[in-house]
């Protein structure tokens, strides 16, 4: 009899608290997805590209699985306090008809667990078939298909996703369910007291908003400005600043849309009006609570969106797709020899040579005084102090003061580069010289100074002899990824470089892959392939693989966790708007009476209550959407290291994907509609039958 109960009281609490029970599903998936990282097929392959990188990554995921149960602790607290407040008249009959208040604990706590059973026997599956689908779209987009897909599942996620999720949800349940069955049997049969509304000063309500905007605004300022991630000191008093305007504006923001719902003249237009103001006034603090993890939640969603769109640039422009470097006893030929002998050879282009070497000056320490150059460029830093911008002109002076020794490049080694990338020679007379920036040192706007300065016809003298900088800045990487990285050089013709160089020089081999190979399985294939050939032929070499996998890692991580932390906070947000909303609504159902008797009808109830979920709603959404405009640029500044072209096209797609956010608002604000409708089909119907009984 007991346990049938549980199962009918379960299965009824599901039917009717439907928004909660998928809330707790996606809680679930999202749970395991997350604890299953390791056998995603990116991570997989990442542990043999960046092994202690990732193994980094995991060591944070019981920190993030302990957060996680904290915020489900109170999903669960604010799901199961309206579930309650909706059951009490029920749970008073029970007691009324002799049950002991244990026996009710019990009873309350043996639903939650049959609840919570449930949820994971749905939630697993669900969970391990996204987790799959998750696995073949990331590697579908980043070309994993060198290592296969496998179908993977997780038993350790799986114990601790029911450990953690049934331990929480029994923790927070039980503790509402002590405090409900402790409760006087009055308090199961009288309707919830209204709490007095207070009477707000309209002028002091505008000063509070002022305020708020400012606050935000400081916040705002500091976080895009990028001095909020200066140190911990700053970042806490830019979140401070911004946690206090959201609650100025929200402790009088409904004073500022009273006069937008006064106009609404409707069908008891009066009574929404009243009925918002009321329960914006009063619910503000929990509506400024979810406008901010509304906010979090868009600005981590829209960011690991953002970055995870991104993982298909990974095949961008580059130089070469493997880098080897030959010993100074290697004889001559042993690099083709030995690519022929592998098999390698086959996949490859052939080898074009890029020629550097330091220039020694004086400023260098050398047991070669032959070797020892003079170098002078007064020239370029005068006509870099002479810059009219400010930052042009710091940032350009900075970067000349390592100009002393400069790396000394082939012309022709060059060239080979520009040709592998597809880009037009460059020609250079016998006596000019081209400025040379590594693409890792690039400061954002360095070139645009740079074409300033050059487009004056400056020279640099070099043991005696000017040669003329030309206007063009050149700053394509060199090797495949980091066997050698050079800030600061000078692209010099051969002839010149032999002549300052000589046998200092050293020799680094370029080679790109077949297009054919490259066009048939993939870049991040081939490259993989070829590079499985060549890990035993005893080679000094690196590929662009390393590169690749290197921002995959970066780009995985950065969007893996923020969505993760993004469902969570909007699952938790959109539960408690709701629960909020319909415990109001529960509350104030003596009115909604009232209005029945005096012959409101129940499309009419139903009208109104979908204009309060509307308006509801809208304040923290709204509030959310303002500040992440600008909460999203702070992100991007603080976490995104690319281009600024590449941090506007993200901000774009981040601001996208808020836009379709409001579907998923949308669906929840039909839910709340629905289960408010069901509540006022029952108030209705109550009233009717004590008229008819009359």
């Amino acid at each position: 009899m007991f346990f049938d109960l549980v199962r009918k009281n379960g299965r009824r609490t599901r039917k009717e608290n439907g928004i909660f029970f998928v809330s707790l599903i996606i809680s679930v998936a999202a749970f395991y997805i997350f604890l299953s990282l390791e056998n995603q097929d990116v991570i997989i392959f990442l542990k043999t590209m960046e092994s202690d990188a990732v193994q980094k990554l995991l060591m944070l995921l019981p920190a993030f699985y302990m957060v996680s149960l904290f915020l489900l602790f109170f999903l669960v607290w604010f799901s199961g306090v309206y579930q309650l407040e909706r059951r009490k008249y029920e749970l008073g009959v029970y007691l009324m008809l002799g049950m002991k208040r244990s026996r009710l604990f019990l009873l309350l706590l043996a639903e939650d667990l049959w609840n919570s059973l449930t949820a994971l026997a749905v939630g697993i599956p669900v969970a391990v078939f996204l987790s799959e689908m998750i696995s073949l779209i990331t590697s579908k987009i980043v070309g994993l298909g060198i290592i296969g897909h496998h179908f993977s599942f997780s038993l350790q996620a799986v114990v601790l996703t029911a450990i953690g999720f049934a331990g929480m949800k029994l923790c927070a349940f039980g503790i509402l369910s002590g405090r409900m069955a402790r409760r006087e049997i009055l308090y199961y049969f009288q309707d919830s007291e209204e709490v007095e509304e207070k009477r707000r000063s309209t002028v002091f309500a505008i000063i509070r908003i002022l305020a708020g905007v400012l606050l935000l605004g400081a916040a705002y300022a500091l976080a895009i400005s990028g001095r909020a991630w200066a140190g911990l000191g700053m970042m806490s008093r830019t979140v401070i600043l911004g946690i206090a305007g959201v609650f100025l504006i929200f402790s009088a923001i409904d004073t500022a849309l009273g006069g937008i719902w006064r106009r609404n003249r409707g069908r008891l237009g009066i009574f929404t009006f009243r009925q918002l103001t009321e329960q914006v006034s009063r619910q503000w603090k929990s509506l400024a609570v979810t406008s901010l993890l509304f906010l979090a939640a868009f600005c981590c969603l829209a960011y690991g969106i953002s970055a995870a769109h991104s993982l298909g640039g990974s095949g961008t422009a580059h130089s070469a797709d493997f880098t080897f470097r030959e010993g100074e006893d290697s004889p001559e030929g042993e690099l083709e020899q030995t690519l022929t002998k592998t098999g390698a050879g086959e996949n490859l282009q052939e080898p074009y040579e890029v020629r550097m070497g330091l220039l020694y000056t004086q400023s260098i320490p050398t047991d070669d005084p032959d070797t020892v150059r003079e170098f002078y460029y007064d020239q370029l830093t005068e006509a870099a102090e002479s810059l009219e911008d400010e930052t042009e002109r710091t940032g350009l002076t900075q970067a000349l003061r390592y100009y002393d020794d400069p790396y000394l490049i082939n012309l022709s080694g060059y060239n080979g580069i520009r040709k592998a990338m597809g880009e037009e020679p460059v020609e250079l007379a016998s006596d000019m010289v081209m400025i040379y920036r590594g693409p890792q040192t690039v400061y954002e706007g360095e070139i645009s100074a740079w074409e300033k300065i050059l487009a004056r016809d400056l020279s640099v003298e070099i043991d005696g002899k000017n040669y003329r900088v030309g206007s063009q800045v050149c700053n394509d990487p060199l090797v495949a990824d980091r066997l050698i990285t050079i800030s600061e050089g000078l692209i010099v013709p051969d002839e010149v470089f032999d002549s300052l160089v000589g046998d200092h020089a050293t020799s680094y081999w370029n080679v790109m892959l077949n297009k054919d190979l490259v066009e048939k399985d993939g870049m991040m294939q081939a490259v993989y392939q070829t590079n499985r050939l060549l890990q035993d032929s005893g080679l000094d070499y690196e590929s662009y693989l390393q590169s690749m996998g290197r921002q995959l890692f970066y780009i995985v991580a950065a969007s893996y966790l923020t969505i993760y932390i993004a469902v969570i906070l909007l699952v938790i947000a959109n539960t408690v708007i709701s629960v909020q909303f319909l415990m109001h609504q529960r509350k104030t159902s003596g009115r909604c009476r009232i209005l029945a008797l005096l012959g409101a009808g129940y499309d009419a109830l139903c009208e109104s209550a979908r204009s309060q979920v509307r308006w509801y709603f809208l304040v923290p959404l709204a509030a959310a959407v303002v500040n992440s405009i600008f909460g999203l640029p702070s992100l991007l500044t603080g976490l995104w290291s690319g281009a600024a072209e590449d941090r506007t096209a993200l901000f774009l797609t981040g601001m996208v994907v808020i836009a379709v956010l409001f579907v998923i608002e949308y669906v929840y604000m039909k839910a709340v509609v629905r289960l408010n409708n069901t509540h006022l089909l029952h108030t209705v119907r109550q009233m009717e039958e004590a008229q008819e009984r009359l």
